[in-house]
C-alpha cells in the first residue's frame, strides 16, 4: 500500500488541492497529521478536503483551538488573530468534527501524532534531545508526526552493546528512508503543506508564484518513506490573506 502522509494544512486550499491532484494516481491512503485550519483563508474548505480524501485525519492545536476546545491565550499573536477569524467562518458541524479529532492513534502498526508522541498538543520534535524523550516516553517503532512544519528524520539504531546512535536530518525532496532495518526506531515528519518553516520554502513575496507544499509517500510493504515537494501558485491565497488581516 502506497500512502500520501500530510499534515499542518492549516487552511491553505490552494496547496491542498494541488497535493491533491498531484498524487491521485500514485497513492491508496491519505493519513492526516493535523491542524487543517489556522493562518489561512479557506478552513472551511479544507475540513471538506479532508473528510473526503483522508483515511485518518488527526486534531493539532490550532484545530482543536478553533474547535472550541482548547484556549487562545496558548497561541502566538499572529496565530490567535487567525484563529479568531477562523472560529466565526465555521459551521456548527465543522467546529464539532474538529473539536473531536484525536492528537494521537494508530494506523496498522504506525503511531501517528501531531505533535511529539508523549505531548502530541504540544510537543515539538527539533532535536536529538526531543527525538530521545520521544524514544524513551513512548512505544513505537514507527512513529508519524507533524506540529514543526519541517520534513525531518529522527532514527534510533540500537547497537549490539546495548547503546542506541542517533541519526537526525532535514528531509531532502525525493530523498529516502528505509524503515525496516533492523533494531530501528523512527519519528518521521513529512513537513506542512500549507505553511513550510524551513529557510528555503517559507513564504514570501518573491515565491508566491512558485510557493512549495511538503509532504511524504509512505510504501507499507517495502517500510520505504519518501520525502516530497510540489510547488503550486499561492499569488491568490497570498492576496485575500492580506485583504483579510491574516497576514
Amino acid at each position: 500500500m502506497r500512502i500520501l502522509v500530510v499534515s499542518d494544512i492549516h487552511a491553505n486550499l490552494a496547496a491542498f488541492d494541488a497535493v491533491l491532484q498531484k498524487t491521485r494516481a500514485d497513492r491508496d491512503a491519505v493519513l492526516c497529521l493535523g491542524d487543517l485550519v489556522g493562518y489561512g483563508p479557506d478552513p472551511r474548505e479544507c475540513i471538506a478536503r479532508a473528510a473526503e480524501h483522508c483515511t485518518v485525519v488527526l486534531g493539532g492545536n490550532h484545530d482543536l483551538a478553533a474547535g472550541g476546545v482548547t484556549d487562545l491565550s496558548n497561541f502566538a499573536d499572529h496565530a490567535r488573530i487567525a484563529l479568531e477569524w477562523t472560529r466565526p467562518q465555521l459551521s456548527p458541524e465543522d467546529s464539532a468534527y474538529l473539536s473531536k479529532l484525536p492528537l494521537k492513534t494508530t494506523y496498522g502498526d504506525l503511531l501517528l501524532s501531531h505533535g511529539s508522541p508523549e505531548n502530541p498538543l504540544w510537543g515539538y520534535v527539533f532535536s536529538q534531545t526531543d527525538a530521545a524523550t520521544a524514544f524513551t516516553k513512548s512505544k513505537f517503532t514507527r512513529c508519524f508526526f507533524g506540529h514543526t512544519h519541517l520534513p525531518s528524520f529522527f532514527l534510533a539504531s540500537q547497537e549490539p552493546q546495548g547503546t542506541v546512535s542517533y541519526q537526525i536530518g532535514y528531509g531532502e525532496p525525493d530523498s529516502t528512508i528505509e524503515t525496516d532495518r533492523e533494531n530501528l526506531r523512527v519519528l518521521l515528519n513529512p513537513g506542512s503543506i500549507g505553511f513550510p518553516r524551513d529557510e528555503d520554502d517559507a513564504h514570501h513575496a518573491l515565491k508566491y508564484r512558485h510557493a512549495a507544499a511538503r509532504y511524504a509517500f509512505f510504501d507499507t510493504e517495502s517500510g520505504v518513506w519518501q520525502f516530497k515537494r510540489l510547488e503550486y501558485d499561492m499569488r491568490k491565497t497570498a492576496k485575500r490573506m492580506k485583504l483579510l488581516g491574516l497576514w
